[in-house]
């Protein structure tokens, strides 16, 4: 059973910002979007859903290369802090008609190849080909090894003192 511990989450976000690694993070969402490209986007006819496989990952391997930290989990957060709104108007308004049809249409619903989406898919992975994301320093490790030890110790007094009521 999941559960969220209000208080382990706190930390453990912070502690997840102060280690995250920009050159891991970057390396890993371009992988992605490199992989989701070619296994769902070369055919003349694809999946809607199959954008978004993309274009997520993109979108976060160009916040890593921009910022550092985290990038934001929701795509709306991620495009609109990511996506210029004059330099990519064109971009962005085919993305929100992508989103808007890929809401009314079923899982499994396709269509032939947006030319915007995909010519931006293009350009970005060729740049993260061309360019990869120089490693920031990042802090120690050990805060969240220690952090991992205090709450799995916690949890299980807690589990332990709830067999014994």
């Amino acid at each position: 059973m999941y559960r969220d511990d209000a208080v382990a989450m706190q930390r453990f976000r912070a502690l997840s910002e102060a280690v995250f690694s920009n050159a891991r993070g970057w390396h890993h969402y371009s992988s992605m979007a490199k992989k989701n490209f070619r296994e769902h986007l070369q055919a003349d006819e694809v999946r809607y859903k199959k954008y978004f496989y993309v274009l997520r990952p993109l979108l976060a391997a160009r916040w890593i290369r921009s910022q550092p930290g985290v990038p934001p989990m929701r795509f709306a957060d991620l495009a609109q802090r990511t996506l210029d709104p004059v330099r990519d108007a064109a971009l962005i308004d085919e993305i929100n008609a992508l989103l808007e049809v890929k809401m009314r249409a079923g899982e499994a619903a396709t269509s032939p190849r947006w030319p915007g989406i995909h010519a931006f898919i293009e350009s970005e992975l060729a740049a993260n080909a061309a360019e990869p994301v120089t490693p920031l320093p990042q802090a120690e490790e050990a805060g969240l090894d220690a952090f991992l030890h205090e709450t799995v110790l916690r949890f299980e007094k807690a589990k332990t003192e709830a067999a014994h009521d």
